[in-house]
């Protein structure tokens, strides 16, 4: 009996014209078109989904371009990335080729050139096929009858696949994407593109790469990019900046200044320097000042645009978590108990209490009844991400597990809700709403606070999961489109502020040697070590503001219909 199986096994791997000795038994391989250099097999979009077409792409060296070899009677081959055979829909001419669990997926594998690594790769008496004209990016290969045509060849190169996210790919991910989106304006100066809420998020991402890998290169480009912005808008941010190098409109949207505030004063925590502590802090209280609505808790989205008295997730938030950086940034305590009534605000308005974790868009009241006539329930990355970091934050400082309770169950319904069913991030991914395209970068930050924070670990593999996804769906630039889920392009990988969200999606996963950085300690400027601190943010005793919500200054005249506030207490009162 023995000797009968060593026959059998001997027979199968040297018989007939295959090469199972060359091509190892559970070794993977790119398959590379020789009609078509450069141009490999790969699962459409890196496709994790059963039935998913195979096609030819140009090379970018990811998992779900590398297939796996199963030796039997003939070979299978397996997408080493979503672990699923390589198979044709039949074995019949212009049979088309995908992955999937049923199918014909036994490959005869014949020598062409051992040496050089040349197969045919037959199914039956039928062989995979590609035309020379249709070799773009995209194009699925067919079987065609078996000829000594080179388009019927195929170079097997043997790889190690990268099936797990890896801190050089971190780096690899966020180095590619700054070579293509830094412009340099001069010397220490540069921007993203020139302006916006969307290059405040940007910095941000230089700064959580720098907190998660420790490159001081990282905190220095942070540097001059905020020194670009400083040379076009200065240091008062409530003002419309738009000329051809930069745009910026803090005289509107108070979402904006508040994401300024975010970067400039992390900015100031991990360069430990008060400057951009002071200004982002003088920002801060300009805004709160303009935008709190009397009544509501809460700021006003837009002092210009849309309804006067219209909040949403876009404002609430980020306050929350901007005040929240100023308080451990030293600014004082208030800072933390603004954070704490902002979000006490935010999640009776705009949430149903943290039922179900869902943080809703916009409200808009009715000013003389103080009560709410519209709401939008929609939510986004956006939304789910800055109430889940200024969870985590208060969480860090209170230790209130009311806001650890929170923060679990955003993130639980973000990933039931917002993910396809592999986890993989499903929306926010671009059309014609610009914003939308840079949403999910703000989720991943946050994610990484509730698991460094909050010691909310669960999510870890997620983490990994999507930044593994981004990173095989690269361009051979190694950019990533804002969609995750589909390949990168020319076309869809045009947005700098899009491709920015995989960037993100990368610096923000956290490996056990990283020595991440800590952002709750007083800045320390060289220059002072003492670390003098600006004082805090005074509230007039009286406040008075028209029936818009907008301050008065100079005609708060006898007989008028205004709004007075004290503290956080207001009411309306004829004058």
């Amino acid at each position: 009996m023995m000797r009968t199986i060593i026959i059998v096994t001997l027979w199968m791997l040297f018989s007939s014209n295959t090469l199972f000795a060359q091509l190892d038994h559970a070794k993977a391989y790119r398959i590379e078109s020789v009609a078509a250099p450069g141009k490999v097999l790969m699962t459409m979009n890196s496709s994790l989904d059963d039935g998913a077409s195979v096609v030819l792409w140009t090379k970018t060296d990811v998992a779900s371009e590398c297939w796996t070899v199963n030796v039997i009677s003939t070979i299978g081959l397996r997408n080493a990335y979503s672990n699923i055979p390589f198979v044709a829909t039949s074995a019949s001419v212009n049979a088309k080729v995908c992955q999937a669990r049923s199918g014909n997926g036994r490959w005869v594998v014949e020598t062409c050139d051992a040496n050089a690594g040349i197969y045919k790769i037959r199914c039956s008496t039928k062989a995979l096929f590609v035309t020379i004209t249709d070799t773009i990016n995209g194009t699925q290969p067919v079987l065609a009858e078996a000829t000594d045509d080179k388009n019927q060849l195929w170079h097997f190169v043997e790889v190690e696949p990268k099936t797990s996210f890896t801190p050089a790919m971190r780096e690899e991910m966020m180095d590619a994407y700054i070579a293509s989106a830094v412009e340099t304006k001069g010397t220490h100066r540069k921007t993203f593109g020139g302006g916006s809420w969307s290059e405040s998020e940007q910095l941000e991402i230089l700064l959580d790469a720098y907190e998660t890998t420790g490159r001081e290169d990282y905190l220095d480009l942070a540097k001059e990019i905020y020194i670009w912005y400083n040379a076009n808008v200065g240091v008062t941010w409530t003002k419309l900046v738009y000329t051809d190098d930069y745009h910026w409109f803090g005289h509107d949207f108070n979402d904006d200044v508040m994401w300024q505030v975010i970067a400039v004063t992390r900015l100031g925590l991990l360069s430990h320097n008060q400057t951009y502590i002071n200004v982002a802090k003088r920002n801060f209280d300009a805004i709160y000042n303009r935008a709190y609505i009397p009544f509501t808790g809460l700021l006003r989205w837009a002092q210009e645009s849309g309804d006067p008295y219209s909040t949403n997730a876009c404002i609430a938030g980020p306050a929350e978590v901007a005040a929240c950086y100023l308080g451990f940034a030293g600014c004082g305590e208030q800072y933390f108990k603004l954070a704490r009534d902002l979000y006490a605000a935010h999640r009776q308005v705009l949430t149903n209490n943290m039922e179900t974790g869902k943080v809703w868009d916009n409200v808009v009241w009715n000013p003389d009844s103080e009560k709410i006539k519209s709401k939008n329930e929609w939510a986004s990355t956006y939304n789910q991400g800055t109430m889940l970091g200024a969870a985590c934050m208060l969480y860090k400082y209170y230790g209130d597990e009311q806001y650890l309770k929170d923060a679990k169950k955003i993130m639980s319904w973000t990933k039931m809700n917002l993910c396809d069913s592999y986890g993989i991030i499903n929306v926010c991914q671009g059309g014609d709403n610009h914003d939308l395209w840079g949403f999910k970068g703000i989720l991943m930050r946050y994610v990484r606070r509730l698991i460094r924070d909050c010691g909310v670990t669960t999510y870890q593999a997620w983490m990994e999961k999507n930044a593994l996804h981004a990173y095989c769906n690269r361009t051979p630039d190694g950019i990533t489109p804002t969609a995750w889920l589909q390949k990168g392009t020319t076309e869809n990988t045009a947005d700098d502020f899009g491709n920015s969200t995989a960037a993100s999606a990368a610096v923000n996963v956290i490996f056990p040697d990283d020595q991440e950085l800590p952002y709750d300690e007083n800045a320390k400027d060289p220059d002072n070590p003492a670390g003098i601190i600006v004082s805090p943010t005074t509230v007039e005793p009286l406040s008075f503001y028209d029936l818009s919500g907008r301050q008065i200054v100079n005609n708060n005249k006898p007989g008028n219909i205004c709004i007075v506030r004290q503290g956080n207490k207001a009411k309306k009162v004829r004058l």
